[in-house]
């Protein structure tokens, strides 16, 4: 009789682990019962899933059976990854009731409470107090809280109690952490623009499983100096339109500004895993802008689901979002006088026959030559253009250029006006030889020759001496006929 009660007990006891990995453990009673005043351990090991489908459920991923015993975890559940940093609290009796032993995971997702009396524990997560290494927070979680009744009852007889023969639990969660991705447009890392141009950046996060749990998401972008901020920030959650009282703003300076949104609790509690945030704003190049080099700015979403513990996620290496712009210098010469030419006026004009303008720091476009800006030759017949866009749309700033032209509209003193427009490339390398390391030195400045004009056009001792030339032909000319006539 006693060996079919052992062999009753036994098979509850199995099924009395099986609850515990749906989340309770229960206490059996026999003849052989622990004295009252013994104390047990509880082993809890964190496991880091991909995928919780199917969990909790009877039987490991090797057949196996879970009753309280120490798992080969590989075996069981597929994976040896485990979670430190996660933090949990025991409860007396329910989840509010009494903490009587917390702490965190460590060396391998473990952590272990001892000297517990006999009697119903709950036992919860707390991520608000879990420091989770890397950038992962945790997201769906499966077991918790667990409820177990000490002491349990062993499926090969006897009872856990401490140390090696502690009851070992085991929890699951998965991991996750919010998108980040910026683009200097409505698709692209990189684009071209003329000084002062307008460009609205965008920034997109998609929001993780546990979103619900996080104390704090916020996004911080630091531009470039060659990039000035211009305002016109919106919020919008999958496509609508967020209300400004659920996020705050700050802006660091204007050119090479920092900018934070940093979104309020209450809206981070009403997010839901796959939904689309996306934040933009306007921004320029100005004149800091080293041209032919990229412009970046950096952005990194922070969050934490413990506000005391945050962790940061930027875009991956090389993806940072840019803009550039380029530039070309130019000297004036009499190539065959060997001689730099000062006082030429010139516009510049693009393929679309628009003249350029410049305004302050802004480089625009216009239909007149006469609203153009005029470059002038100095002393040394040297001058330059500035804040060029070249190439297209998606092309870093190593790659692609444009042709401009050069049109003269006013002569250096003495020399013939220029009557074809000359081309000129705008690239990587048209004004630095190495944009990425400006000791390298300026490009050699494009020639624009000019031939001296060798034909006076108004009188002078030249037109004297010809005009007296042709009347002394004429006049021997005339005498001539008159006496062959006689």
């Amino acid at each position: 009789m006693k060996k079919f009660v052992n062999l009753l007990l036994t098979a509850l006891a199995g099924l009395s682990m099986i609850l515990s990995s749906l989340g309770s453990a229960t206490v059996l009673a026999d003849e052989n019962a622990p004295d009252p005043n013994d104390k047990y351990d509880i082993v809890l090991t964190k496991i880091k899933m991909t995928d919780l489908s199917g969990w909790p459920k009877q039987t490991g991923e090797d057949g196996s059976m879970y009753t309280g015993q120490k798992l080969d975890t590989g075996k069981y559940f597929g994976t040896t990854d485990t979670l430190d940093g996660v933090w949990f609290e025991v409860h007396k009796d329910t989840a509010n009731g009494e903490i009587v032993a917390q702490g965190a995971t460590a060396d391998g997702g473990v952590v272990k409470f001892t000297n517990l009396p006999a009697g119903k524990y709950v036992i919860t997560e707390n991520k608000a107090k879990s420091k989770i290494p890397g950038e992962d927070e945790l997201a769906n979680a499966a077991a918790v809280p667990i409820e177990i009744t000490l002491p349990v009852f062993k499926a090969t007889g006897g009872w856990y109690k401490q140390g090696e023969e502690a009851v070992h639990v085991y929890p699951k969660n998965t991991v996750d952490k919010p998108t980040i991705d910026k683009v200097v447009n409505d698709n692209d890392k990189h684009d071209t623009a003329n000084l002062g141009q307008v460009k609205t950046f965008k920034v997109t996060s998609v929001m993780p499983e546990g979103i619900k749990d996080y104390k704090l998401l916020k996004f911080e972008d630091k531009f470039s100096a060659g990039l000035t901020y211009e305002n016109n920030l919106k919020v919008t959650l999958n496509n609508a339109a967020v209300d400004k009282a659920n996020y705050t703003v700050n802006v660091e300076g204007t050119a090479g500004a920092k900018i934070t949104v940093d979104f309020a609790k209450t809206f981070i509690a009403s997010l839901n895993p796959a939904d689309k945030l996306v934040i933009t704003y306007d921004a320029s190049i100005n004149e800091a802008a080293v041209l032919g080099a990229e412009n970046p700015n950096e952005v990194k979403v922070v969050y934490a689901t413990n506000p005391d513990f945050t962790e940061e996620k930027e875009q991956e290496p090389g993806e940072n979002p840019e803009l550039h712009t380029g530039g070309k210098r130019f000297v004036k010469v009499d190539k065959k006088l060997n001689k730099k030419l000062p006082g030429a006026e010139f516009v510049v004009k693009n393929a679309a026959d628009k003249f350029l303008k410049q305004t302050g720091n802004v480089n625009t476009w216009v239909d007149s030559q006469d609203e153009a800006t005029k470059f002038t030759s100095g002393s040394d017949g040297a001058f330059e253009v500035k804040g060029l866009a070249y190439g297209t749309v998606g092309q870093a700033a190593s790659e692609g250029s444009t042709s401009y032209f050069l049109v003269e509209t006013k002569a250096p003193e003495g020399y013939a006006l220029l009557k074809q427009p000359i081309s000129f490339t705008v690239n990587a390398t048209s004004y630095h030889a190495d944009p990425t390391n400006l000791s390298a030195g300026f490009t050699g400045p494009q020639e624009v020759n000019n031939n001296k004009v060798t034909i006076p056009q108004t009188g002078g001792i030249g037109s004297v001496a010809v005009i007296a030339t042709g009347l002394l032909v004429a006049g021997l000319g005339l005498m001539l006929k008159r006496r062959f006539a006689k």
